[in-house]
């Protein structure tokens, strides 16, 4: 019998590969690309506030839940709420002694913890609301919380809390792995602050020679202009009819799959899309993991969409004029790629200075550029949930709006009657 997979954790960044601040997109992909160890992953989500409410990874048979935030979609928080379900482990060591967890108690007293992570200040003693003669008592450490349940007889403000726990506490029951100091520091701007790391897993430690930057947030601007914001390298302008593909590749990297337009219509009847005769094909890219794309129907749509096609190249595809997309799963756009075409001009009332580029690129050159941009929310329940991170942006060349529209705006209130 193989021995179960230990999940490492360190104080204020990770457990296992979940890093504080990768994106969902990057999270669900690899827990469900690796059911032998996360055999069931449940996900929490408002659907009338999908864009407000906290979202929830919960891995009941792995006994921890991730929150994250609901514009961004970030991981925030990690929480171990049962330290028996599987091997936890820090700095080389078991976190609970392997012959325990069989046993189901987690052996986690004060002690251990304190061996763990050192001298800290004061907790924080919380009554439960039931009226329970049992209440919670928090200690946190930088990047680290442990909750202690503790009989409210035995608690005293004034006492000093390491004997207290030592001689009436009963062993820790959760732990929260969360980005900054101490606990109480850092929870009201726990979902609003920006993560130091990056959305994608592949970007930490990043090489100069590695995969491209992630983009951080895309300014519309009308006219063909459309700019992506960078994490930490320069601005990106791409230009309807335009920027080219050799373009995209030297800014944003080889796509992750490549899928030619006329093998899927924009106008082909969903009850096709799911025939297995006359699917879209795709050339994944030559980096980057497919993407889990288990749609709210809890089906796997992703070979539906983009499937292997080993006859289609990008040297092939880009002799013709043949419109083909390149899909960014990890940036959360697709890019549509054909002869260069008219650009839409600026609505009445705004900047006129600011004039639509003028292409130097005619169809019957051959050549192609970018024609159109998709920007995906990924919105938790949606049919395409989860085969793209969610992408932010605002337009900002809107005449009558006071606010410029973002990803996360509201239709009525920007919709004129």
């Amino acid at each position: 019998m193989a021995e179960p997979t230990s999940l490492p954790f360190r104080a204020g960044h990770s457990l296992g590969f979940m890093v504080i601040g990768a994106s969902l997109f990057d999270v669900l992909t690899k827990l469900k690309n690796d059911t032998r160890t996360f055999p069931k992953v449940d996900l929490t989500f408002s659907s009338e506030t999908p864009l407000k409410t906290t979202i929830i990874v919960n891995l009941p048979g792995n006994g921890f839940r991730l929150r994250f935030d609901a514009p961004d979609q970030r991981l925030r928080l990690i929480e171990i709420v049962d330290f028996t379900r599987m091997p936890f482990t820090f700095k080389g060591g078991d976190l609970v002694p392997a012959q325990a967890l069989p046993n189901g108690q987690s052996y986690l007293t004060y002690k251990k913890v304190y061996q763990l992570f050192g001298p800290t200040y004061p907790g924080e003693f919380i009554p439960l609301k039931d009226g329970s003669n049992t209440g919670l008592y928090v200690l946190s450490w930088p990047g680290v919380s442990v909750t202690f349940p503790i009989p409210v007889a035995a608690f005293t403000p004034n006492k000093d809390y390491a004997a207290m726990l030592t001689a009436s506490a009963y062993p820790a029951t959760a732990m929260a792995i969360y980005e900054g100091r101490f606990w109480p520091e850092i929870r009201k701007d726990l979902f609003t602050y920006s993560p130091m790391t990056p959305r994608s897993s592949s970007l930490i430690g990043r090489p100069k020679e590695g995969p491209a930057d992630e983009v951080e947030h895309v300014n519309v601007y009308g006219a063909g202009r459309v700019e992506l914001l960078r994490r930490s390298s320069s601005k990106t302008l791409i230009l309807l009819s335009q920027t080219t593909p050799q373009d995209l590749i030297t800014e944003l990297g080889p796509p992750d799959a490549i899928m030619p337009r006329s093998r899927l219509s924009d106008d082909l009847p969903q009850k096709n899309i799911n025939n297995n005769r006359g699917r879209p094909q795709a050339q994944r890219g030559s980096y980057g993991s497919t993407p889990s794309s288990y749609s709210s129907t809890n089906t796997d749509t992703y070979e539906t969409d983009f499937d292997e096609d080993e006859e289609t190249n990008g040297a092939e595809a880009s002799r013709a004029n043949e419109q083909q997309y390149y899909c960014y799963f990890e940036h959360g756009f697709d890019i549509l790629l054909g002869p260069p075409t008219d650009i839409s001009p600026l609505p009445r009332g705004s900047d006129e200075t600011r004039e639509a580029p003028q292409s130097n690129l005619t169809p019957i050159d051959g050549h192609l550029t970018v024609t159109q941009i998709i920007f995906h929310g990924n919105i938790p329940g949606s049919y395409p949930f989860n085969r793209h991170r969610r992408s932010r942006w605002s337009l900002n060349y809107i005449p009558y709006c006071e606010k410029p529209i973002t990803s996360e705006s509201l239709f009525p209130s920007f919709h004129q009657t």
